[in-house]
């Protein structure tokens, strides 16, 4: 499961075409900076408009903590870029917290200014591709993926749902759930992680809520 949860912290860092071919992926510096504020138990953004309730119980991760896992799991599906692709390792963050390491939300906000960037549906297939071709790679793993596109307030979003499976005894792991949009120039992601569907209700209605008010 150490190794898994790796994997997954870096599959749902944002993704964008490089304007200069490169033959190896590419590991960003983070930006220092804040990129919001956690007021009365709502964080709020001040890159774009939006608003995200943290739910009792669930402790803030640590930047530094997302970034280290980040760069251990970016060797790991270096070989399933292909050339001309860059992923960014450690994506600016927005917000993140968690019940414990398997069960969590995260966020990100990615600047396309100045980079060529896939259309949404691009997005979608490429993500998609690089999932199967990573979990298709992990011998311990059974997985099943659906997708589908949502609209959340005013945004056009895609999401991408994984279910991880033992191939040992088919006993389930882990779910994740991928969030995508463009908003303002800029990609917007949300990675949703549980272990128990009880926890997934509550993070993903948390999460669609924070988009109503759009």
């Amino acid at each position: 499961m150490k190794n898994l949860v790796t994997i997954l912290l870096l599959i749902s860092s944002n993704l964008f075409f490089s304007q200069e071919k490169k033959e190896e992926v590419k590991e960003s510096k983070s930006e220092s900076s804040e990129n919001g504020k956690i007021e009365n138990g709502v964080y709020i953004c001040d890159l774009i408009e939006w608003e995200i309730a943290i739910p009792e119980g669930y402790q803030i991760i640590k930047k530094e903590r997302i970034e280290e896992l980040e760069k251990k799991g970016l060797e790991a599906i270096k070989k399933e870029v292909p050339n001309g692709i860059i992923i960014n390792g450690h994506p600016p963050q927005l917000i993140g917290f968690q019940l414990d390491r398997f069960n969590y939300f995260k966020s990100s906000l990615e600047t396309l200014v100045g980079k060529k960037k896939f259309t949404l549906e691009e997005h979608k297939l490429f993500t998609e591709k690089l999932l199967r071709d990573t979990y298709s790679n992990i011998k311990e793993l059974k997985y099943e993926l659906t997708k589908s596109d949502l609209q959340l307030g005013k945004h056009n979003f895609y999401k991408i749902e994984v279910k991880i499976y033992s191939a040992k005894d088919d006993r389930h792991l882990l779910t994740q759930e991928l969030y995508n949009a463009y908003i303002n120039n800029s990609l917007f992601s949300a990675s949703i992680n549980y272990t128990k569907e009880s926890v997934g209700m509550i993070l993903n209605y948390n999460f669609e809520k924070s988009f109503e008010k759009q």
